[in-house]
């Protein structure tokens, strides 16, 4: 049943406008210029929408549609929903707001929704979203356009939040740091789909890698237990309401529950979900865990030309629980051979700050010859003379699980780069740090 919200062959857009900047607009622009099936505008009152044959009700459409997509007052959804129950439209999207999150009066019209759609056996997305994103199939069922919003390319992320804020800063950051997505679904208040069904989807979902979400209550608890434990795909949430203030900002955003958070972050760790304590760390979480695959120890190795930053991530590690074993003595030999004598063996290695990129790929020839690490945090000061774009190659040439810091006005085209040959990069050794301990705690298969 839900595979048609993100593999439609037919999208109806009810409340199609012919006003540039309403969302009935925008909806249907996005759908025309991008999406490869058949779109179809509904407005009594236009018979024309953007080119296309404008329908007054879904009942006057002859074809067969897989998804409808609703953008008018909250009044009349019900009887939109019931045009597209009589229809034979099993997958409908409510963007419209002005329900449970809206008071009492909201409320029973989203209880009304949720009877009509039972009795004609309707999926629903919604109500008050943002909408439905698939770039696998171009399909932008989003109230965004490409000129406002820099939408992501075709991934391995499936991203879920009741919040439609979060939804669309979620895609332009995951845009700007080079994460590309499977899916993207705002499903607002979830008066029907909910975070259980879209985990339970995605776990199943072959383009799915990771699952990332912002929820702000649960309404099933019992089944949100049961999805997260049958689930094999890495789960990175972040959590809203934590506070008592954010608890009642939950409340009056999307009617829902926040709970109690001490209780659900115990339960999150011991499920094996990956909680993000801040919007900031989802966003990295999200970054390691879609470009690296699972390492097979724990044994971290931190490579650098910058002794400073070296420090910071060694005292991050520590709070973090890694300890960062030195290199055997066999190790230390070889290196020995290719450093100045002045460079520190130990972990950190500090290969000193006149390093250049073949001194680097040096490094890296005899790390991977010795396989004592598992996984490598390369930290390099792009501001030295000695560090140019080679470096890119250098590490490049590295074929071991690396997380990369670099950071400043020369690292731009470098940062660039690492982000289009899949390399998870950050600007401050603290971030990469507390990311990799995440990515190291969390034991999955893909």
């Amino acid at each position: 049943m839900m595979e048609k919200f993100f593999y439609p062959k037919s999208v109806a857009v009810i409340g199609a406008s012919r006003e540039e900047r309403k969302i009935g607009f925008v909806l249907l622009k996005n759908l025309k210029e991008k999406f490869k099936g058949k779109v179809y505008p509904v407005n009594p009152n236009a018979k024309e929408i953007l080119g296309l044959k404008s329908f007054p009700s879904v009942l006057n459409i002859d074809d067969e549609i897989d998804l409808a997509i609703v953008a008018v007052k909250a009044s009349i959804v019900p009887s939109i929903l019931e045009e597209c129950g009589k229809k034979g439209i099993k997958n409908v999207l409510i963007i419209s707001a002005g329900f449970s999150e809206s008071g009492e009066e909201g409320k029973k019209l989203e209880k009304e929704l949720v009877e009509i759609a039972k009795e004609n056996k309707i999926r629903i997305v919604g109500p008050n979203t943002i909408g439905i994103y698939n770039p696998e199939v171009n399909l932008d069922a989003t109230f965004f356009l490409d000129s406002d919003v820099e939408k992501p390319k075709e991934g391995n992320v499936s991203f879920f939040s009741q919040s439609g804020t979060i939804a669309v800063l979620a895609m332009e950051n995951f845009s700007k740091n080079g994460i590309g997505v499977s899916k993207v679904v705002s499903y607002g208040n979830g008066c029907d789909i909910n975070e259980c069904d879209l985990i339970e989807y995605f776990s199943k979902d072959e383009k799915t890698k990771v699952i990332a979400g912002f929820i702000e209550g649960i309404k099933d608890g019992k089944r949100f237990l049961e999805v997260i434990k049958k689930c094999k795909k890495p789960i990175i949430l972040l959590k809203g309401g934590k506070t008592e203030s954010g608890a009642r900002a939950v409340a009056s955003h999307t009617s829902s529950m926040a709970g109690d958070y001490i209780v659900f972050s115990n339960i999150m760790k011991q499920f094996g979900v990956i909680e993000a304590n801040t919007w900031e760390e989802l966003i990295d979480l999200v970054k390691i865990f879609s470009n690296l695959e699972k390492v097979s120890g724990k044994n971290l190795a931190i490579i650098t030309n910058a002794g400073g930053f070296g420090v910071l991530a060694s005292d991050e590690a520590e709070k973090n629980g890694i300890k960062l074993k030195e290199p055997s003595e066999k190790l230390k030999e070889e290196l020995r051979k290719v450093l100045p004598s002045y460079a520190s063996l130990k972990n950190p290695i500090d290969i000193i700050a006149d390093a250049d990129s073949e001194r680097y790929r040096n490094v890296f020839k005899i790390m991977e010859k010795y396989k004592e690490f598992d996984i490598y945090l390369i930290i390099v000061l792009v501001q030295v003379p000695s560090i140019d774009e080679s470096i890119v190659e250098a590490i490049l040439s590295f074929k071991k699980p690396k997380v990369v810091v670099i950071s400043g006005k020369k690292a731009k085209t470098i940062y660039e780069r690492m982000i289009e040959n899949k390399i998870p990069v950050f600007e401050s050794p603290e971030r990469a740090i507390k990311a990799i301990s995440k990515f190291l705690s969390v034991s999955f298969s893909n």
